[in-house]
């Protein structure tokens, strides 16, 4: 796997996450079931919208771990890290621009969105290609990383993580908290 390919791979899972994101937006309107109330956003929230990057790229990352993924060592540590970074990066533009403005602006909403993903996929490109040999080829007989990323007890942190977040998604989905995150913003 070339390094070129990996870029190749990432613009598609922007693409990929982007449309599959903003269709999710709307899938429990046109599909209404628990299945849809889950991978969709239910209502206007920060927290319904944070499923829109994470499902599409926790999905997109399963098809690239299965095509070229297994043979890099800390991919799926990476893949997680990118997700949370892409909702962390979601959540904070958001308020901080709510926060200034004092309202929000549909516009500026998809840009957050958009913003996010780059972001998210930007990161998860460069630390993937950040240790291949330069030979263009990899294999852990050429160079294995050392670091977070490969280390066992980085694949146990990020495995807990993405289970705790899909099972947040689940609950409050349909038991949110009454706080801020949880509820949809005023309308303008």
């Amino acid at each position: 796997m070339k390094r070129t390919s990996i870029y190749i791979w990432n613009i598609i899972g922007i693409l990929f996450t982007i449309t599959a994101g903003s269709l999710l937006h709307f899938i429990n309107q046109w599909f209404p079931s628990p299945f849809c109330s889950i991978i969709g956003a239910v209502n206007e929230s920060t927290w319904e919208h944070l499923k829109l990057i994470f499902m599409p790229m926790l999905v997109f990352g399963m098809l690239e771990y299965l095509f070229y993924g297994k043979h890099i060592c800390g991919f799926f540590s990476i893949k997680v890290c990118s997700i949370l970074l892409g909702m962390i990066t979601t959540v904070t533009l958001f308020y901080t621009y709510t926060g200034v403005l004092g309202f929000h602006i549909f516009e500026l909403d998809l840009a957050v969105f958009v913003l996010s993903i780059l972001f998210a996929y930007w990161f998860a490109c460069r630390k993937l290609t950040q240790h291949l040999p330069t030979t263009g080829e990899f294999s852990f007989a050429y160079r294995k990383p050392d670091g977070f990323f490969c280390h066992p007890a980085g694949i146990v942190l990020t495995s807990v993580i993405l289970i705790l977040l899909l099972f947040a998604f689940v609950i409050f989905t349909f038991q949110a908290p009454d706080i801020g995150l949880f509820i949809a913003p005023a309308s303008d």
